[in-house]
């Protein structure tokens, strides 16, 4: 595709480019890079088909005083281009990566493929005089940081990115950033190598988890919590675990990391291998109880986190410098607790005796029924 008058323009380090399109123009030269959670490609939200039909229908309400003025973002890297600077002159090689605007064009084809005569008639007239301002970003490789950043940044605002998809993609940044370089521990690297946990349950099919997570490429509610939830959880955990992999030190490497994600969704495994066995009917019927969702989630690692905690005098130091021991340790803290509890199937149901308690203090509460340091009848008082 060649395009004559665009401008250069440069941001730091980065380069973009600025021209138009025709209608035809933009929908025989794009793709969407659409996110993959198996294969963790792309960084696109499934497009969602009332989005794009209301645009559709926008275009249609009136005769020609729709316009559409906010710039289509796309990306390119430097082997697809080739530009003239005196001639202003792009060609460019292969399909446009639509960063940003992929429900405004899927808006354009649904007008196009439509029954209904009026919209057709919108398509052709779109189609001869329309015209779509464009950003082209020119990034090192498919898929880049530059590419990720600016998807997330641009739907952080208004319309707002899935907070599942926004998870997997920093994740998925972090595991680039660490295959060139140490990075710091603090509270976005927590919680990222909490979702690299939740990924590495949710796409294992002997897992408790796999079928029962919803990923970042999945649309509506059909799974009993989301990546974002479950992550969410399980960021002081894996906190814990990180800074005993890397005995102290501020920064982890890409090794450490995987260890650290890898040691904790064993122990989560096997948390609930135990929640299993002390609720089964919970999991035989989990649409009809609370225990895996977000709700039994956030209570079942609170405790887990409250059991890595407590140390035995006799071994402490031991634990304290082996990750595996310290879960370990933790795992038979909080099997002795699920097995003693007080709490029965029933109590997780769908408008039980825990109805109410979803938030951080009522967490807090059934954490403290699960351990024995709370009763029913203090509730009542």
């Amino acid at each position: 595709m060649k395009i004559d008058h665009a401008i250069r323009v440069r941001q730091g380090c980065y380069t973009m480019f600025l021209f138009r399109l025709s209608t035809e123009e933009l929908l025989s030269n794009y793709t969407i890079a659409s996110y993959d959670s198996v294969k963790e490609t792309g960084y696109q939200r499934p497009p969602v088909e009332s989005h794009y039909k209301k645009i559709a229908r926008y275009l249609v309400a009136a005769d020609s005083g729709q316009i559409l003025p906010m710039a289509i973002i796309a990306a390119a890297t430097e082997a697809d281009i080739e530009y003239r600077e005196g001639e202003g002159a792009l060609t460019i090689k292969d399909r446009l990566r639509i960063v940003d605007g992929q429900h405004r064009i899927k808006a354009i084809e649904y007008l196009k493929d439509a029954k209904d005569l009026r919209f057709r008639e919108k398509y052709d007239e779109l189609a001869k005089d329309y015209e779509f301002p464009m950003i082209l970003l020119l990034s090192d490789e498919v898929d880049s940081e530059l590419e990720i950043d600016t998807f997330i940044n641009i739907n952080s605002k208004g319309k707002k990115v899935s907070i599942n998809l926004a998870k997997e993609l920093r994740e998925k940044k972090m595991r680039a950033d660490l295959e060139k370089h140490k990075i710091e521990l603090n509270a976005e690297c927590y919680e990222n190598l909490a979702t690299q946990t939740v990924k590495l349950l949710a796409h294992n099919e002997n897992s408790i988890w796999h079928e029962r997570i919803q990923m970042g490429d999945e649309l509506g509610f059909q799974k009993p919590v989301s990546i974002g939830t479950f992550a969410k959880s399980l960021k002081r955990i894996t906190g814990q675990v990180a800074n005993v992999v890397v005995n102290g030190e501020r920064f982890i490497a890409e090794d450490e990391a995987g260890k650290t994600a890898r040691l904790t969704a064993h122990a989560v495994e096997q948390l609930w291998k135990t929640v299993q066995e002390r609720w089964p009917e919970c999991f035989k019927e989990q649409k009809k109880y609370n225990l895996l969702r977000g709700f039994g989630v956030s209570v079942m690692h609170r405790l887990f986190e409250q059991c890595m905690k407590e140390r035995r005098p006799a071994n402490e130091q031991e634990i304290s410098q082996d990750a595996q021991k310290m879960l370990q340790a933790a795992q038979e803290n909080f099997a002795e607790y699920i097995k003693n509890a007080g709490i029965e199937a029933e109590d997780w149901m769908t408008g039980g005796a825990f109805t109410g308690f979803s938030s951080e203090q009522g967490y807090g509460i059934i954490v403290d029924l699960l351990r024995g340091e709370k009763t029913w009848s203090d509730l009542d008082d």
